[in-house]
């Protein structure tokens, strides 16, 4: 191998990237969903990523659903989303020359980003004395289901699990039903983006204090964090804010029109007659439904009414015709509407991004919009350890003969 003094010159080579974090050096070595994320949402903004990988690749790429519906590792659409902007390296933490090669990385890196579970930290040298003893610098981001310490840290956890433990989902569905879930690994995306903003934190704290440190993130109390009324609920009147009410609800709740689902809701300033006008039901503007309070003991009649004029509706031209009268109604869109959604494209949301295997797709891109700077989608998901001999020979210094070494020994 390369002696150190070369390796800590080369960790210092390489100029500025673009973007507005240009200057953040990144190592991904997230599985999954939380940490890719986490590193994605820095890498949009300029950052250099490095996204570190076991030697038969993220978990994420052996997920569905996949590219033309072939089972293969650089088809996986969860992973090509997750992974834009980002080089990969194969390296293998369960050996001690691994674990010396990512210390390398680790001098000349920035921010950590993993989703371990805390025990298996210390035997993959990323515990807190292992990083910052070789960069002291270094902001180790950590995402785990429950948190670094307490009494569930080394629990195992899905997205349903945290969805549950957090409070969520107690307050989701009908009173008279079991509680819903979410869809789609939610609580796991809060946790990424919560992750990243907190990344961004401890780097400007860096800028005053000169150290780095750890960055811990949990999954649940990310979701427990959005539950602020019922929380702020019980903490002051010891109530519970439970599901919503069984019996006729169809107001702020999703209900059948004639091609797929809306939303009437009773919020804002205008009365419940302006509603009723607009489904064109007469009966809706008796004095069963006069007040709220009525509306309430009413509701199975109300429900059944608003249905019977939402079957006169098409979503696209209730939802127009609703904010034409400033009422605050919506449609629950589907992933074809999302792509001809007017609002979406003309923030230009969504970014084209060709994969050499995968092929050419849009991808949901910027989630917010800078007034300097803005996302980039530079190039695709990489394909597995594609960039093992630029990182290791670049970065950390090693000769081509090295690196043929370490792939002989499935090391990388």
């Amino acid at each position: 191998m390369a002696n150190d003094t070369n390796r800590a010159a080369s960790a210092q080579q390489g100029a500025p990237r673009g973007g507005l974090l240009g200057n953040v050096r990144v190592l991904d070595l997230g599985q999954g969903v939380s940490g890719p994320f986490c590193a994605r949402l820095l890498a949009d903004q300029g950052a250099e990523v490095i996204k570190i990988e076991p030697p038969g690749g993220d978990t994420a790429r052996h997920t569905g659903p996949f590219a033309g519906s072939e089972a293969h590792a650089e088809k996986s659409i969860p992973f090509l989303y997750l992974n834009t902007n980002k080089r990969s390296v194969t390296l293998d933490l369960t050996s001690a020359r691994g674990r010396a090669l990512l210390r390398e990385l680790v001098r000349w890196a920035d921010v950590l980003v993993e989703n371990y579970e805390p025990r298996l930290r210390a035997s993959l040298g990323l515990d807190d004395a292992s990083l910052l003893e070789a960069n002291p610098r270094l902001v180790a981001t950590s995402i785990t289901s429950f948190g670094s310490d307490g009494p569930y840290s080394d629990w195992k956890a899905t997205d349903l699990v945290t969805s549950a433990v957090s409070g969520l989902m107690y307050h989701s569905g009908s009173a008279d039903r079991e509680p819903l879930r979410s869809a789609l690994s939610q609580s796991l995306y809060v946790a990424g983006v919560s992750a990243a903003s907190a990344t961004l934190v401890a780097l400007y704290q860096r800028l005053a204090s000169g150290k780095g440190g750890r960055v811990d993130v949990s999954v649940a109390e990310c979701m427990t964090a959005h539950l602020v009324q019922a929380s702020a609920s019980y903490a002051y009147t010891g109530g519970l804010r439970g599901r919503r009410a069984a019996r006729g609800a169809p107001l702020d709740e999703l209900s059948p029109c004639q091609d797929g689902y809306f939303v009437v809701s009773a919020q804002g300033s205008q009365p419940f007659e302006t509603i009723a006008d607009l489904i064109g039901i007469e009966a809706l503007k008796g004095p069963m439904f006069s007040s709220a309070e009525k509306r309430i003991v009413n509701g199975e009649a109300l429900e059944r009414l608003i249905l019977e004029g939402l079957t006169r509706w098409k979503k696209h031209d209730l939802f127009h015709a609703a904010n034409n009268k400033r009422l605050v109604f919506g449609m629950a869109q589907g992933p074809d509407e999302l792509y001809r959604c007017p609002q979406l494209n003309e923030r230009k949301f969504f970014a084209s991004v060709n994969h050499p295997v995968a092929g050419s797709a849009e991808y949901p891109g910027e989630l917010v919009h800078l007034s300097e700077g803005s996302f980039d989608a530079r190039h695709p998901a990489p394909l597995l350890g594609a960039h093992n001999t630029e990182v290791y020979r670049e970065i950390v210094g090693l000769s081509d003969a090295e690196i043929e070494q370490l792939r002989n020994l499935a090391v990388i």
